[in-house]
């Protein structure tokens, strides 16, 4: 007879846990984000941004529905840091309906400038790496699933490298003070669509490179690096402005009609005998080795 109150207390705690189990609409959503290297790619280039240890913070926004729709939305939802492993640790949990609504999200970097009805923008000076993290299925109470970003950059990279024929070509132009290309800077996110677009006002700009608009770079028969500048994607011929120490700013043509969002090109300057024109190759390069 002593052991029934044992006995009860077991039934009651049994009964009392089974009557509480925590629902899947109950348990936080989780995050995380891809980001592969190799011959298969989420994200396409040679850019700042190289894997998940540099993604840093993420800006995620959530519309829920059957219907993804991101046009009601004027903030971001939440933001995220990105672990090493690719785990986003949310500044706000979020959980799924009750109802089985569907959940949507998306994610963006960097940080934006403003957000109106669905629309990111971005002002740029072209040393942001501008990236949207889509993910196709996010899951709902019936069906909870790690929300999984795939990441992939939507700007086009120019890396520019320069060389001089000769000694007396070096002495013709002296140092390269900067190369620019004209792009616009104030460019728009469309959520729903995961398109990037020059804004109603594109605020264009002539960018310089990572060197700076007043560089002394000198020029040497070996190539040398001359900086790198993120700027949009085009479908027309890219010009390119460029001075040194010895020349006045020249606008030079180069072989590119095409743009495309994760491409990096590699644009070769060749300088010359006399400072009266400069030849340039421009490839594009391979996916990072």
């Amino acid at each position: 007879m002593r052991k029934y109150p044992g006995i009860l207390a077991i039934m009651l705690l049994t009964a009392g846990c089974s009557g509480n189990r925590i629902k899947p609409e109950e348990y936080p959503i989780a995050f995380e984000a891809i980001f592969s290297m190799g011959t298969q790619l989420y994200a396409r280039s040679k850019a700042p941004v190289t894997g998940l240890d540099n993604l840093g913070t993420v800006y995620i926004c959530r519309a829920d529905g059957t219907v993804v729709d991101y046009s009601v939305l004027n903030q971001p939802t939440l933001y995220g840091t990105v672990q090493s492993e690719g785990t986003i640790i949310p500044s706000l949990l979020q959980y799924y309906q009750s109802d089985g609504t569907p959940a949507n999200f998306i994610s963006y970097r960097p940080q934006a400038y403003s957000m109106s009805n669905g629309i990111v923008n971005f002002r740029i000076t072209g040393q942001e790496d501008i990236m949207s993290g889509v993910c196709w299925y996010s899951g709902n109470a019936q069906s909870p699933v790690t929300v999984t970003f795939n990441f992939s950059h939507l700007l086009t990279q120019l890396e520019y490298e320069v060389i001089a024929e000769s000694q007396a070509s070096i002495d013709a132009w002296g140092t390269l003070t900067y190369i620019k290309v004209a792009t616009a800077t104030s460019l728009d996110l469309n959520l729903n669509s995961n398109l990037l677009t020059a804004n109603a006002v594109p605020l264009d700009q002539n960018l310089p490179s990572s060197i700076g608009d007043n560089a002394s770079l000198s020029l040497s028969t070996s190539v040398s690096a001359a900086g790198k500048v993120m700027i949009l994607p085009r479908s027309e011929q890219l010009m390119l402005k460029i001075k040194t120490s010895n020349s006045d700013e020249m606008t030079i043509p180069t072989n590119l009609w095409y743009l495309a969002p994760g491409n990096i090109h590699k644009i070769t300057l060749t300088f010359k005998g006399n400072a009266t024109g400069i030849p340039i190759a421009a490839t594009l390069s391979g996916w990072p080795e």
